[in-house]
């Protein structure tokens, strides 16, 4: 059996209005044609829906008790329907994005908002997940975007740059760096330093001198937990400028690191071998656009929330 929709909205028609011509007019069909869909349904079906008379058409007692689950699958297409067009027309959707809890509350926060203004039925979830965790959510299909720092993927994934930061230094407001404006790298010799994330240690010393060295004492998966240690004084934070708002409010001091000036590169990810919705096209375009501000300028100098006061 295979009952069509243009039957089916048939059948309700006729059962709402009780007329084979009321109804063929409100279809925009001829009373002959609408006879035939009705009968066809009948034969398929293997009972009668209508009893018929010469003065109006009532449902027989089965074709009363079908006409509530026609009606039904009727509502429920026409919800399929009206859930396809909110997608297209980027009406809803959900938009799952991995980051850092660190770049989701600096500078996403702005984004979600100005986003969410514009498209307030799209769903945005940020996944909280370790940093080293961060591009394999994407590719397992777990977050539909990811933003982390720059590295080497497979052809698989879509990688944009959307922003830049500085390498800083993050100590102690008691440490004797406290009142610098900024630090050589070179006088980091004899501190003992916290990186941030796994691979970051040998990401940094691949830009800096063969010779310069750093004592690397903890290599942690989150800026949260290096910044509890650096308050702690268990040593100095290398990380990313980005982090400085949230730094101040553990009384802990953001220095630039110079000699050389080193910047690391952030990028948009997203899995080429999954579909794509049009909700985080949307999305993924809102990002571009909206870190292209900083016209290659350091995020932090350009995005810092206005409740983080220089």
């Amino acid at each position: 059996m295979n009952v069509s929709l243009r039957q089916l909205r048939a059948f309700t028609t006729v059962a709402r209005l009780g007329s084979f011509v009321d109804a063929a007019k409100a279809l925009h069909v001829t009373p002959a044609a609408l006879s035939i869909v009705i009968r066809d349904l009948e034969d398929m079906l293997g009972f009668r829906v209508f009893d018929r008379t010469t003065r109006r058409v009532d449902l027989s007692e089965v074709g009363r008790q079908y006409f509530d689950y026609a009606e039904q699958v009727l509502v429920d297409m026409r919800k399929a329907e009206l859930f396809a067009q909110d997608v297209t027309q980027r009406k809803t959707g959900v938009v799952r994005i991995a980051t850092t809890q660190v770049v989701t509350w600096v500078l996403l926060t702005p984004a979600f908002a100005a986003f969410q203004k514009k498209w307030p039925d799209i769903r945005i979830e940020p996944i909280d997940i370790p940093t080293d965790q961060i591009l394999s959510s994407v590719e397992r299909g777990q977050a539909d975007l990811a933003i982390n720092f720059d590295t080497a993927v497979g052809e698989h994934m879509e990688a944009i740059p959307i922003f830049e930061s500085r390498e800083y230094l993050i100590c102690a407001s008691t440490h004797r760096f406290a009142r610098r404006k900024s630090l050589r790298w070179s006088e980091l010799a004899a501190e003992s330093i916290i990186f941030v994330g796994r691979g970051a240690e040998l990401r940094i010393r691949a830009d800096l001198p063969a010779d310069m060295v750093l004592n690397a004492r903890h290599e942690v998966g989150n800026t949260s937990t290096a910044l509890a240690l650096a308050a702690s004084g268990a040593g100095l934070v290398v990380c990313a400028g980005y982090v400085k708002p949230i730094s101040r409010m553990h009384d802990l001091r953001a220095i630039p690191l110079t000699e050389p000036n080193m910047m690391r590169r952030f990028v948009l990810f997203r899995n080429r071998q999954r579909s794509i919705t049009p909700a985080v096209r949307e999305h993924q375009a809102f990002l571009i656009d909206y870190f292209a501000r900083t016209k290659g300028r350091p995020v932090e100098d350009v995005m810092v929330p206005r409740w983080a006061p220089d």
